[in-house]
């Protein structure tokens, strides 16, 4: 009888870590997806902003250029 209990104990321990494993991977999984689209997020944004700044003042284009595209 013991050796069952033993035995069953191990499985659901074993079941059990592979379900902590399952979900770790799926939080890793959306936390990577969720930071991808942060970051791309940011980029969109810097590159709108300073394509509105060059299309509303022309008095400064050249000095916008060489500080938001220096190579």
């Amino acid at each position: 009888m013991t050796e069952k209990t033993k035995n069953t104990t191990k499985k659901q321990t074993v079941e059990a870590e592979e379900n902590v494993a399952a979900v770790v991977t799926s939080h890793l999984s959306q936390d990577l997806k969720s930071s991808l689209l942060i970051v791309s997020l940011v980029a969109n944004l810097a590159v709108l902003t300073a394509w509105i700044a060059i299309q509303v003042t022309s008095q400064y284009d050249s000095q916008l250029v060489s500080f938001l595209f220096s190579r």
